[in-house]
């Protein structure tokens, strides 16, 4: 079935995959599908690229294989927000991006936290417009697609940071109270979590402004349609 080039970032309930594999199979650009060979990068993201005046060094090196070119540049678009879960602070550990609201007990972004999201944002929108203009020469579908690998993989690593607490004893005192700061995978499955709604919502938000402004474009054509009816 072919789908409105203005496919959902979620689709809700069990076929939530097929749609993403049917998103990613209906871009008609050959880039969308074809293959590159990885010379074994399997983690292509910030936190693993070091740099200095004349070189690169990256890390996390795996098995080379064949992979699409949206599924290879997810790690790169995801480690925009993965590095803010991951910066640690003066005594190693990652930095807590929520603090707790003494009034309601709600929590909320740190004021640092909140300074530094909109820059973090900006760098990811000229990264991904790049990328969509320089390897897909500006196929806007490719956009939807990229949004929803980036946000599957966030929500991935939340999973596994779970999955850590619990082996490293979460839930359990008595094995849990042999572990240093062992929250700290709870707050960064919490700030996977956050980044990946504050995508969608800032997406959605987006479409509805645009969706605006054709709207007020339609205005004086519809007005000169009715005059033209009238003649």
């Amino acid at each position: 079935e072919h789908r409105h080039p203005h496919h959902p970032m979620f689709v809700m309930g069990l076929d939530q995959w097929q749609s993403l594999l049917e998103l990613s199979l209906s871009i008609e650009h050959p880039n969308a599908t074809n293959r590159i060979w990885t010379c074994g990068l399997t983690d292509g993201g910030l936190h693993n690229m070091f740099l200095s005046e004349s070189k690169m060094w990256l890390f996390d090196l795996g098995e080379p294989n064949l992979e699409p070119i949206p599924a290879f540049l997810t790690k790169f678009l995801m480690s925009f927000f993965h590095t803010l879960g991951m910066e640690e602070d003066e005594e190693g550990d990652w930095v807590v991006r929520f603090e707790q609201d003494d009034a309601s007990g709600k929590l909320r972004l740190t004021e640092r936290t909140k300074a530094i999201l909109p820059r973090v944002m900006e760098a990811f929108n000229i990264a991904m417009d790049r990328v969509i203009e320089e390897l897909f020469d500006g196929e806007e579908r490719i956009r939807v697609l990229l949004l929803r690998y980036v946000v599957t993989q966030l929500i991935s690593d939340a999973a596994f940071c779970i999955e850590k607490w619990r082996i490293k004893g979460g839930g359990d005192e008595q094995r849990s109270e042999h572990q240093y700061f062992l929250e700290k995978w709870l707050w960064r499955a919490l700030w996977d979590v956050y980044a990946s709604e504050e995508i969608r919502r800032r997406y959605l938000t987006r479409m509805v402004f645009r969706k605006q402004r054709e709207c007020r474009d339609l205005g004086p054509l519809g007005l000169s349609l009715l005059d033209s009816l009238k003649e």
